[in-house]
């Protein structure tokens, strides 16, 4: 009986593995994608900022029926917060998406080198005159469309048309080839803290957690908008 319990409250473990994998793919694909650009080839913020929409979408497609495609706590957060999703299966779900970026960095530092660490091991880093707190505020709007895009393409079934993995990876792309220059574009704590915390780059690391997570307060904004009833 205790068993059974046990394996209720806390869900599906395969749904957590689905987000482990989903998020470990992009965490890896786009930081790995940052770090050849430096090392390598110029790709540009463009094929940086392609290759992150791309692998989001891509990633969404696989995991969406598995676990809900969600692969970024502010995501996760934000839908917790309108009670989409019950608090101890957030807990688990942001514990697999944040495991997934530690096994991400630590994956290319063993591929890239020691030396990968002086990039943040393709984690996220503020341009030069860009205070925290403009950083932070770039960081959380950009959270908060990647937000209203999930509730509005996927969460919203009136709006639902199949095509909301595709328009969220076009955010994301388009969000980096913004943001890119000025705070990394990371919009999920998951892109970040592997990279930054195996690297050492704790300097800034508070606006890619700070950031997001006041995105993800946009849920509730949609919740109030548009998925609340009207009473008549």
């Amino acid at each position: 009986m205790s068993f059974l319990f046990l394996k209720d409250w806390a869900g599906d473990w395969r749904a957590y593995v689905a987000e482990f994998l989903g998020t470990f793919v992009f965490v890896f694909i786009v930081c790995g994608t940052t770090l050849a650009n430096l090392f390598y080839v110029d790709i540009g913020i463009l094929g940086v900022a392609l290759a992150s929409g791309l692998v989001y979408t891509a990633m969404l497609l696989a995991t969406i029926n598995s676990s809900g495609g969600y692969l970024n706590p502010a995501v996760t957060l934000a839908l917790w917060l309108v009670q989409k999703i019950k608090g101890h299966l957030a807990f688990f779900y942001i514990f697999a998406q944040l495991l997934a970026s530690f096994a991400a960095a630590g994956l290319l530092l063993l591929i890239f080198g020691s030396s990968a660490k002086e990039f943040s091991l393709g984690g996220p880093v503020l341009a030069a005159g860009i205070s925290q707190q403009t950083a932070v505020v770039v960081e959380a709007i950009l959270s908060a469309i990647i937000v209203f895009t999930v509730f509005a393409t996927i969460v919203d079934k009136k709006n639902s048309t199949g095509f909301g993995p595709l328009a969220i990876g076009l955010v994301v792309a388009g969000g980096s080839i913004f943001a890119a220059s000025i705070t990394g574009a990371a919009f999920n704590p998951a892109r970040a803290l592997g990279p930054l915390v195996i690297s050492g780059s704790y300097e800034s690391i508070v606006v890619w957690i700070i950031g997001p997570l006041a995105g993800s307060l946009f849920g509730i904004v949609y919740e109030f908008l548009f998925l609340r009833k009207v009473k008549k």
